[in-house]
């Protein structure tokens, strides 16, 4: 008897206990509350091809209204995107009447954003018809940065025309010479190759004859959207400097200069 009365005891406390827990709970009013409003992210990125790109920045609201709700969107001095990186749509956000979400698109300028290089747009809330912002979440960053699909690693013929200004003691000036030369991807990088022969052959055709020189000159350079550059210290001790681009075929059109005024242009064409 005694055990029977001390369960119904227990139970009885629980059920209190739960009657207490239901008249403390609180329901939200969407419509009558505090209104809280943030950015949906603290942060993002954008890549930005050369057809261009957008992000579309969310702006919530924890209540709705029955009328618009402006929120302005300043830039923050710290930012260091250039504002011809960049487009927004609207400077001032608008929550529509009984939504709880607003939205601006910002997108990107392939031409005026910086290779090699990401730079942010960062953004502040400054206020909202009727509300509070959240402190932790009323900045938001975006990182902005090129983005160009690179493949250039095979084996290519190149045909080369070019000029030693060294006295170079045979086959100069050079006209349509044409030597075959690989370039390799750098593991573990995008933009970066190797190049096994950066003057395309032209050392051992306008030296070799004449001194026995037969090494090549291998060196790396960057494809940055099409835009190829490189430098490195070659065998005679100069600095051979490489430029190029992409062709819209496929081709590429890569020229060199070294220390000493060599010279030369060449057109790869992959094999």
């Amino acid at each position: 008897m005694k055990n029977l009365i001390y369960r119904f005891s227990i139970i009885a406390l629980i059920f209190t206990a739960l009657v207490g827990c239901e008249e403390d709970l609180i329901v939200y009013d969407v419509d009558n509350g505090q209104s809280l409003t943030a950015f949906s992210n603290s942060s993002a990125t954008l890549p930005v091809p050369e057809n261009g790109a957008t992000y579309t920045l969310r702006v919530e609201a924890i209540t709705r209204s029955n009328q618009d709700r402006a929120i302005q969107l300043n830039v923050d001095p710290s930012s260091t995107a250039a504002p011809a990186e960049y487009t927004i749509d609207q400077s001032t956000l608008i929550i529509p009447a009984g939504e709880f979400v607003g939205m601006v698109k910002i997108s990107g300028n392939f031409d005026e954003i910086p290779d090699l290089t990401t730079t942010t747009l960062v953004l502040n809330l400054e206020g909202i018809e009727g509300g509070t912002l959240v402190g932790s979440k009323s900045t938001f960053t975006l990182s902005i940065f090129k983005q160009c699909d690179s493949d250039l690693a095979g084996v290519y013929t190149a045909v080369s025309s070019g000029e030693s200004t060294d006295s170079a003691p045979v086959n100069n000036p050079i006209e349509d010479f044409t030597y075959t030369v690989t370039i390799s991807k750098v593991e573990g990088s995008e933009l970066e190759y190797t190049i096994s022969d950066g003057v395309a052959g032209l050392y051992i055709e306008w030296y070799g004859a004449a001194y026995g020189y037969t090494f090549e000159t291998e060196g790396n350079f960057q494809d940055v959207c099409g835009s190829l550059s490189g430098s490195w210290v070659e065998g005679f001790g100069s600095t051979i400097n490489l430029t190029g681009t992409v062709n819209d075929d496929g081709t590429l059109t890569i020229s060199w200069v070294n220390g000493f005024g060599d010279s030369a242009t060449a057109i790869y064409t992959r094999q």
